[in-house]
């Protein structure tokens, strides 16, 4: 890569601080071993290196204030929990009969007399500072046990239920300890009552503090502060799923600045993403360009690059990642046992089993009947708009490739006009889309009620009939058109292995807006990882995605 190519993006003149940032010149050679000379390694006096150990130090600053200040927010949010546990407790169910009831059977069991002969103990207030020692010993000792969860090593942008659920272990453990010392030493106390309370309090308390903290520094880093720049280190088929996973959740606060070519495909652009050179140009793209993680993405075969990129990320002073080239894997599918010392890795097999399949299919034809029937008064109105805007059917039919290449007829609201298809050769040479798609904004075959059908996508509910005959799945790779199929790349007809869908992930994370291999990178990772889990929040966050209109047009 040239330096032109980066002083461009960078506004930095490459060609003056040459000598500082590491780049070879002509005459200079690299050692054996990848060692480097002092020639190679950049001073510390250029304007590039300065830059770079501003926002590193500034970034580590960052971590520290951002541990000791969640440090300092639990220890709050514990200590509030334990007051508001007190006042429920001492106030909202004081004179309740459930807990009378409770303290009566407590107070039976303790004295051995039958509960028939004994009246309900008077439930005495007592003032909160009888608890201080108690409150002291909860609110540290559960802020230790969050430490020992490694709850404070968790993204705070991360995954939120993640958080919780740590949140939620941590004080079931606390809880636990306190009715084992309760059960073993019996300390003459009117605080046992309290001890639930404060337990599910401070689940509560805890885990929304968390939830609100975690939703206004994604907001943060949506307008770019406090961001993470990354730079991905390889060009293949993992190094672009660690790039789409990664854009897709801009509340983690990482921006892609780009990626370096592994020379195992044809140097280019892959979408959105920039390719900033190849495996060579690491040194320089890291210091050109500020970058502030490197993710080594590399395939298994190219193991010695990866140590080599390490090792150069390590001179620099640069925060690496390795991905290991397991087949693009999620760790729920990846079984490890130790035999003797020595790890084996092995891989669980993902299928759709009896259960399941009835399942997904039962979801689809409930939910595919109930907007069909829900929404049949909007969708009488909608036929009679497109019956009054231009001359044709209301329902339009078209062959599409279905699983394992079986073609079937899908259902659409008609959204262009009747000639549609003889026009589209003269289009082609205005076509926006990658691939053997075909796509235009401005397209001139589309009526005026079918751009509201497409931005709304309800030009595809008549696709659910297609749902209830067992065709589609509500969750899917889109049916491609049987031209299209003919061009595809044999990897790229993985994404025939299941039935296709309404919608997926390709669909909640840009539609339009994401390139046709980045498309069937998502539709291939679906059938690779599926699971309920994920089945379900494909279906939840196309709510928003329809909504909001991402990507339709």
């Amino acid at each position: 890569m040239n330096s032109s190519k980066l002083s461009q993006t960078t506004n930095i003149d490459i060609r003056t601080d040459t000598d500082r940032i590491g780049t070879l010149s002509p005459g200079q050679q690299s050692l054996p071993g990848g060692q480097v000379t002092n020639d190679m390694v950049g001073g510390a006096t250029g304007p590039i290196t300065k830059a770079i150990s501003q926002r590193r130090s500034h970034r580590h600053l960052w971590r520290i204030f951002e541990c000791i200040a969640m440090n300092i927010l639990d220890l709050t949010l514990v200590d509030v929990s334990f007051r508001f546990a007190y006042y429920l407790r001492y106030h909202v169910f004081f004179k309740s009969s459930l807990i009378s009831t409770i303290r009566y059977n407590l107070s039976g069991a303790e004295s051995g007399i039958p509960h028939l002969h004994t009246t309900i103990p008077q439930d005495v207030p007592t003032p909160l500072s009888s608890f201080t020692g108690m409150e002291i010993s909860i609110v540290i000792g559960l802020v230790l046990l969050f430490a020992l969860r490694r709850l404070y090593s968790i993204r705070l942008t991360g995954f939120w239920f993640r958080q919780a659920w740590t949140i939620a272990t941590s004080a079931t453990m606390g809880l636990a300890f306190l009715i084992t010392y309760y059960f073993v030493f019996q300390p003459p106390s009117n605080s046992r009552l309290l001890v639930p309370f404060v337990w599910a309090v401070a689940i509560v308390v805890v885990s929304a503090g968390r939830l609100i903290i975690s939703s206004a520094m994604g907001l943060l880093y949506r307008f770019g502060l406090g961001e993470t720049r990354l730079l991905v280190v390889g060009s293949g088929r993992l190094g672009k799923m660690i790039m789409q996973h990664i854009a897709a959740k801009p509340n983690l606060g990482y921006t892609i600045v780009g990626f370096l070519n592994d020379m195992s495909e044809p140097p280019a652009d892959f979408g959105r993403f920039k390719m900033l050179g190849t495996l060579d140009d690491l040194r320089m793209v890291i210091r050109s360009m500020q970058i502030d993680e490197v993710i080594i993405a590399l395939p298994s075969y190219m193991h010695e690059q990866s140590i080599k990129s390490v090792r150069l990320c390590e001179r620099v002073g640069a925060s690496f990642k390795i991905v290991p080239d397991l087949y693009e894997l999620k760790l729920s599918r990846i079984d490890m046992e130790d035999v003797e010392g020595i790890p084996l890795i092995g891989i669980k097999q993902v299928s759709l089993n009896s259960v399941q399949q009835s399942i997904t299919r039962l979801v689809d034809i409930v939910v595919a009947a109930l907007i069909l029937l829900i929404g049949s008064p909007l969708w009488l109105i909608i036929a009679l708009a497109i019956r009054i805007n231009s001359p044709g059917a209301v329902i339009y039919k078209q062959t599409r490739i279905g699983q394992n290449g079986r073609p079937f007829q899908v259902y659409k609201f008609r959204s262009m006009y009747k000639n549609a298809e003889q026009v589209l050769s003269a289009l082609m040479a205005h076509n926006e889309a990658q691939g053997p798609l075909f796509k235009m904004k401005a397209d001139p075959r589309v009526t005026a009620v079918g751009k509201f059908l497409r931005r709304t996508s309800f030009d595809e509910i008549p696709q659910l009939i297609n749902v209830i005959r067992g065709e589609m799945s509500l969750v899917g790779p889109r049916p491609p058109l049987p031209q299209e199929v003919s061009q595809y790349e044999e990897w790229q007809k993985g994404r025939l292995a299941i039935k296709p869908g309404m919608t997926g992930l390709w669909q909640v994370r840009g539609r339009s807006d994401i390139s046709f291999d980045e498309g069937v990178l998502l539709d291939l990772y679906y059938i690779e990882n599926w699971s309920l889990k994920l089945y379900f929040q494909i279906l939840f966050r196309t709510i928003p995605a329809v909504i909001f209109s991402r990507g339709a047009y």
